[in-house]
């Protein structure tokens, strides 16, 4: 009986594994029911433990929430428009026209609540395992445990970046009469309850090396919790920035100690791999070294032959078309056959066809600088990230590359304008479908610690040099008339602008680009920020559109935030509904 049991158990998770759905019609989380007997007689061995904490990660790259960390990170933004030839779903270009409803099917939830609950259930069983399980070490509960946090974190994250105030579940949930209707838990608690569960983490047993890349990279490990940690503090402290610029200050020297724990790990890890022979660039990376001076990050670099073809786009094809390159810090893992990424087939392009949405003008237009301040132009002439963010395919028309191409080859050329004849990139775009999605890298770190640095204004020169490292490497050829202007370290309010765009350049594409804006708005304080925020992003709305979006984004913070889920609101009457999209709802008031 407790075999079959168990059997029935492992089989709820292999249905998920495959993509499969099961919902609860009265469950406001929308988790998975089981019988509670089963629950109760599978969590015998770590092998149990180790089945939910990997249905935890499988949840992840469900296509569910894989579409929503690419459209609540970047749909709202400056960077993509729908693709005429191939539109998208009303609901896609609903949130792209900025006409949010309650009843857009793109604001549930339920699945970030479901890898938060598998989260809870292997955090409320693990010790009970460790009792039972002889061969289960403290140690190795100490692992999973800080994965199942950091996890649970980086869920949370999503959704108070998104809806701003959620509900909070730490407990397990397993069948409809424990599910209970709670209120929205304000954001700021939330962040003090998530960043003092992260600093707990950090003092433990945190796994450091699995054995092979693709688990170091798509696994959590220390690098992984510190990182999350990291971006925690930067959005905290963009809270706080308008009402406590004390505790602001406070989260922002937080940030940078994180990111400098990451730094340092990478360095190690860098170091010890290139001793050991495994494979990771040498000093400087790609296909040309330079010394730790010139690379002190170690930063896979862009450096070919100029002027005789040899390629150029190191970067983009060891970190996403290789996949779990050296920079790699966490990110889901595909592969094709067992799952798919069917997100990046049907928003960014596959190799028969186009996706449904394409870059937006602010990407295709080239800016005549380094670093344009206006905003209305991205990449400069010398970025080799353009054309690894997006491809020309002619007639004036453009398509979204990033992630889409499994190799990228540009010439080595200090004006990558001219794209005919041999100059031209070529593109691999492959089986799209088997393209890793990454949460955070290196220069992600890099960036955030420029960021924290800024805000607090004591070493605009320091922060400054980060974003430098960053933006040089995708600017091999560029002359020193054509590199970011030093005149940038001088003023805070320009090197917090210039860190925005840079963040846009090296993360086009990549679910960041709304959140980025979304903490910039916050800085800029109630009154102020989301008016702020349009004047950056407001560029690709035209005519009649930019005025009614403008007239949008001059109200409260509010509207930097989306509407809950009409669903979430019949399910949960304890639920208030964000003022801004209130009048958009058909749910009934009492």
């Amino acid at each position: 009986m407790k075999n079959r049991k168990k059997i029935r158990y492992a089989a709820l998770l292999g249905c998920l594994a495959l993509g499969t759905t099961l919902t609860s019609c009265n469950d406001w989380l929308t988790l998975y029911p089981m019988d509670k007997i089963v629950e109760e007689s599978f969590w015998e061995d770590k092998k149990d433990l180790e089945s939910v904490r990997n249905a935890a990660y499988v949840n992840m790259v469900s296509n569910d929430c894989m579409e929503r960390y690419m459209v609540w990170g970047e749909l709202r933004a400056d960077n993509f428009d729908k693709n005429s030839g191939n539109a998208p779903s009303s609901d896609i270009q609903d949130i792209l026209n900025v006409n949010l409803k309650p009843s857009n099917g793109y604001f549930n939830w339920s699945s970030f609540y479901a890898t938060i609950n598998y989260c809870n259930k292997v955090l409320q069983h693990g010790p009970e395992i460790l009792q039972k399980d002889k061969s289960f070490s403290e140690a190795e509960w100490e692992g999973i445990r800080a994965e199942m946090i950091t996890l649970r974190a980086l869920n949370y994250f999503y959704l108070l970046r998104t809806f701003e105030d959620v509900p909070m579940v730490f407990t397990a949930i397993n069948d409809d009469d424990e599910v209970r209707t709670l209120k929205a838990t304000p954001q700021a608690v939330l962040l003090d309850s998530l960043i003092n569960q992260l600093e707990y983490v950090t003092t433990t047993n945190m796994t450091t090396n699995f054995g092979n890349s693709a688990d170091n990279r798509g696994l959590i490990t220390d690098k992984a919790v510190h990182t999350v940690l990291a971006d925690l503090y930067l959005w905290r402290g963009s809270y706080y920035e308008s009402r406590d610029k004390a505790k602001a200050d406070s989260n922002y020297q937080a940030c940078i100690k994180q990111c400098d724990k990451v730094i340092a790990l990478k360095d190690e890890e860098y170091r010890k791999n290139s001793m050991n022979g495994s494979g990771f660039p040498s000093i400087g990376g790609g296909s040309g070294s330079t010394s730790d001076a010139d690379n002190p990050y170690h930063l896979i670099q862009n450096i070919g032959m100029e002027g005789v073809g040899l390629t150029t786009s190191n970067a983009y094809n060891e970190i996403f078309g290789d996949k779990n390159s050296s920079e790699s810090i966490f990110e889901l893992q595909f592969d094709g056959t067992v799952n798919s990424n069917t997100m990046v087939q049907n928003f960014y392009q596959k190799p028969d066809k186009n996706g449904v949405l394409v870059p937006s003008v602010i990407a295709t237009t080239l800016s005549s600088s380094a670093d344009d301040a206006s905003n209305a132009a991205l990449f400069s002439k010398t970025d080799l990230r353009r054309w690894a963010s997006i491809q020309d395919a002619g007639d004036d028309s453009y398509v979204i590359v990033k992630y889409a191409a499994s190799a990228i080859e540009q010439s080595a050329l200090s004006d990558n304008t001219d794209v005919s004849g041999r100059k031209a990139p070529v593109y691999t775009v492959g089986a799209t479908a088997n393209a890793n999605w990454i949460f955070y890298r290196l220069t992600d770190v890099l960036l955030m610690k420029a960021e924290a640095m800024c805000m607090i204004g004591t070493d605009l020169q320091g922060a400054f040099e980060l974003v430098k490292a960053v933006n040089e490497r995708a600017n091999a050829y560029a002359k020193e008339s054509e590199k970011l202007p030093d005149s940038r370290a001088s003023n805070k309010d320009e090197l917090e602008g210039l860190i925005l765009r840079e963040r846009n350049r090296e993360f086009f594409g990549e679910g960041k680009r709304w959140f980025d804006l979304v903490r910039y708005a916050m800085r800029k304080g109630e009154a102020d920020g989301p008016t702020k925020a349009f004047e950056i992003f407001g560029k690709k709305f035209l005519g009649t559109q930019a005025s009614t979006a403008k007239n949008k984004y001059k109200q409260s913070m509010k509207v930097m935030y989306s509407p809950y889920a009409e669903s979430e609101m019949k399910a949960n009457p304890e639920l208030v509904q964000n003022p801004i999209w209130d009048d958009q709802s058909t749910i009934q008031k009492k």
